[in-house]
């Protein structure tokens, strides 16, 4: 039992050669034929995977031929769910793929980053079994490094074959191969340029647009191309985990024509609706269950044409963002045209409170409301939104319609004025606004 226990140590560890002198007696025949079987295996798809390796095959040849030596699927992925490749996963069932034919498998990738077990193993710096309560099948992990961080993982899922120290033994071995190769590929791709563009166009003010409009241009995304902004608020444990990336593919795999980084700890999205086909509309549809599942609230702009534009557009779904989260928290959703007005009058009252900039006479009718206990304010609020409709007012604030008519005339009154000027009522409409701003600051 001894010498068996040294020898599945040595195997464990990944060195075969170790295990092979243990061999060298104690053992029957029959066990050290068959132990020679699995050492010489084991040599036979080592010098496989070196030979791809110098013919340069790639991470997903690597991946194909290790899965079919250990007879499981394996997946490589970023530790922020961006898939680098993946070998025998066709056959598993949909609850098993954390990378489907759309995207990545949303449900299933929220369940990883709430389980406090699957987060440790972002610390892990050995093989890991992980159990198989999420989604049925357990699975082999190992944390792969660059440049000593851990930044990689790769997973033999449990599907065919049990679990042994063979297949320990075996990814710590692939480990090492798919770090050299991870550290020296390229995956440079033109989507990174547009990336590097969106991003200058958004930190440098000082850009110049003529050569960006060129630039962007030459990558299809042309002048008289309608364009969409959305920002996204990604919760702490999204950007605990990463996962920023694979919200990134997840958009990119429905939506081919946009692209979408992480900038000032947010992640923005540009859709090129030209190239899409599609309407502002069709993208807010088509991500909002996505964006409630995954916990993320969002700002849209508005569709603008053109390059000049983008930067603004930004600024437009950020403030929708920024100012619907505050005015409605309750929300996951905010449009730039439903927070305008509000921005406008945070704007307006930047140096100045809103009962500094508000109409006079309004401050006279509210010190008469609270003095006298009357209702001038609320009868001439409902008088403008109801269009200087005397009738219509009067029945909205449930009162006699002469009631009513006498309250307007005190308030021409005090207010010194017919309510008949344009802008003298445009003005008086701002005016509640403000005061009503400064009520809700309290």
């Amino acid at each position: 039992m001894e010498i068996l226990e040294q020898l599945q140590q040595a195997v464990e560890k990944g060195h075969p050669g170790e295990a092979e002198k243990l061999t060298a007696d104690g053992l029957p025949v029959h066990i050290l034929n068959d132990l020679q079987q699995i050492f010489d295996r084991f040599d036979e798809w080592d010098q496989q995977i070196n030979d791809l390796i110098t013919q340069n095959e790639g991470i997903e040849k690597v991946l194909e031929v290790t899965s079919a030596f250990l007879g499981n699927p394996l997946v490589l992925m970023g530790l922020d769910f961006s898939l680098i490749a993946e070998a025998g996963t066709s056959q598993l069932p949909e609850r098993a793929k954390l990378f489907l034919d759309d995207g990545i498998n949303v449900e299933f990738m929220n369940a990883l980053l709430q389980d406090e077990g699957y987060r440790a193993l972002t610390q892990s710096s050995r093989t890991t079994l992980f159990p198989a309560y999420l989604n049925g099948f357990s699975s082999l992990n190992r944390n792969l490094y660059l440049e000593g961080q851990p930044t990689h993982r790769l997973g033999m899922i449990e599907y065919r074959t049990p679990v042994t120290s063979r297949d320990i033994c075996v990814l710590e071995a692939l480990a090492g191969r798919l770090e050299y190769l991870l550290a020296h590929t390229d995956f440079h791709s033109a989507a990174g340029d547009l990336e590097q563009i969106f991003l200058k166009i958004l930190s440098d003010r000082t850009a110049d647009y003529m050569q960006v409009s060129r630039q962007l241009s030459s990558l299809g995304w042309t002048a008289d191309h309608t364009c969409l902004c959305l920002v996204l608020q990604v919760t702490y444990l999204n950007q605990k985990q990463l996962s920023t990336k694979a919200i990134c593919h997840f958009i990119k795999k429905n939506f081919r024509d946009s692209i979408s980084f992480l900038y000032e700890e947010e992640l923005v999205t540009f859709f090129n609706l030209s190239r899409l086909g599609i309407s502002a509309e069709d993208v807010a549809d088509k991500l909002i269950y996505f964006l409630r599942d995954s916990y993320l609230k969002a700002g849209y702009s508005r569709a603008v044409q053109g390059h000049m534009h983008l930067r603004r557009q930004y600024i437009q779904a950020k403030t929708a963002l920024d100012v619907g989260s505050r005015r409605k928290p309750y929300l996951w959703i905010h449009h730039f045209d439903q927070i305008a007005l509000p921005y406008i009058i945070e704007q307006a009252t930047r140096r100045l409170p809103g009962d500094m900039l508000c109409h006079e006479g309004l401050l006279r009718l509210r010190q008469m409301d609270e003095k006298n206990h009357t209702e001038y304010i609320p009868t001439l609020k409902t008088y403008l939104e109801q269009h200087l409709s005397a009738t219509q007012a009067a029945k909205h604030m449930f009162i006699h319609r002469s009631t009513f008519l006498y309250r307007i005339e005190r308030i021409r009154e005090i207010l010194q004025s017919e309510l008949t000027d344009p802008e003298e009522l445009f003005y008086l409409e701002l005016s509640l606004r403000l005061l009503e701003q400064e009520d809700e600051k309290g």
